[in-house]
């Protein structure tokens, strides 16, 4: 490692898909590109003139909800902009095949003078904020951007994130779960656990019950603590954090040594999944 890479000055950039923890926001090389919301003909920017909150209150009073990711020309600005202070670029985003804003980051990294490392995280919400705050500590070692890119790849395999989805109807408006699979979900009650499979969200296990939903996430947890080191596990809610108790509690019952922490799911969850939906995850190690 070179004196050169180590005087290197790095700016970490991601979309408003990633819900920034206080530690994130605190950091004043972090910026977060908004993702354009449309809400009954009104235009809004997530994060900027909008909350999760706000979203909320929309989606339950039945408003006309659309999003849009970043324009190239949004990217360019901010990176043209990083150009003057920063040595280069790390924009980590929503999965690819959720969205089309890493491939847009992609097109605006060949139109600037910077150097940008784009990274298709798989995820959305917390996972992917918490993959940057992983990669800025890898950063802080190696300052070598090849390593911290691969490092990040081979973490985001490890890790585990299982929704239960509040809403099939939101669901199946944002194209993410097929007519068959909604009608049917929707005649017998039936609401999916999915997880996330490069990058796809793909139906894990489908119950009745927010019962045998927790029992099987409490499952899938003993697994993972079979065979793996877990440090951490977070929760995600959709309206209030009191959605998570039941989930909290499964937790401490299983291992007192577990750290939990507990976040807001985001607009983009939120409006595509449902208010009442509610996550988990973890790293194996």
């Amino acid at each position: 490692m070179g004196v050169g890479c180590m005087m290197k000055k790095v700016a970490w950039v991601t979309d408003s898909s990633a819900v920034l923890d206080d530690e994130l926001r605190a950091n004043k090389d972090v910026y977060v590109l908004p993702v354009h919301m449309m809400i009954d003909g009104k235009s809004y920017l997530d994060g900027v003139d909008l909350t999760t909150d706000e979203l909320v209150e929309h989606i339950e009073k039945g408003s006309t909800l659309t999003s849009s990711q970043p324009s190239i020309g949004d990217f360019k600005k901010l990176y043209d902009k990083l150009a003057v202070t920063y040595d280069s670029i790390f924009s980590f985003h929503i999965s690819d095949k959720l969205s089309g804003t890493y491939s847009t980051s992609v097109q605006a990294a060949e139109l600037v003078d910077i150097p940008v490392f784009n990274v298709d995280t798989h995820y959305l919400a917390y996972p992917l904020t918490l993959l940057i705050k992983k990669a800025i500590k890898i950063w802080e070692t190696s300052n070598e951007p090849t390593e911290v890119v691969e490092a990040i790849h081979a973490l985001k395999s490890k890790l585990r994130v299982y929704v239960w989805i509040g809403s099939l109807q939101q669901l199946h408006n944002s194209g993410r779960l097929n007519t068959s699979s909604y009608y049917l979900g929707s005649l017998l009650n039936i609401k999916p656990i999915v997880t996330f499979q490069e990058g796809s969200l793909q139906i894990k296990t489908k119950v009745r019950t927010w019962k045998k939903a927790t029992e099987k996430i409490q499952s899938y947890l003993k697994q993972s603590l079979g065979s793996y080191q877990i440090e951490e596990v977070f929760m995600l809610y959709g309206k209030q954090i009191s959605q998570t108790s039941d989930w909290v509690r499964m937790v401490e019952r299983i291992s007192e040594e577990l750290s939990i922490t507990i976040h807001p799911l985001g607009t983009a969850l939120c409006l595509h999944a449902g208010v009442e939906t509610v996550g988990i995850g973890w790293i194996e190690k």
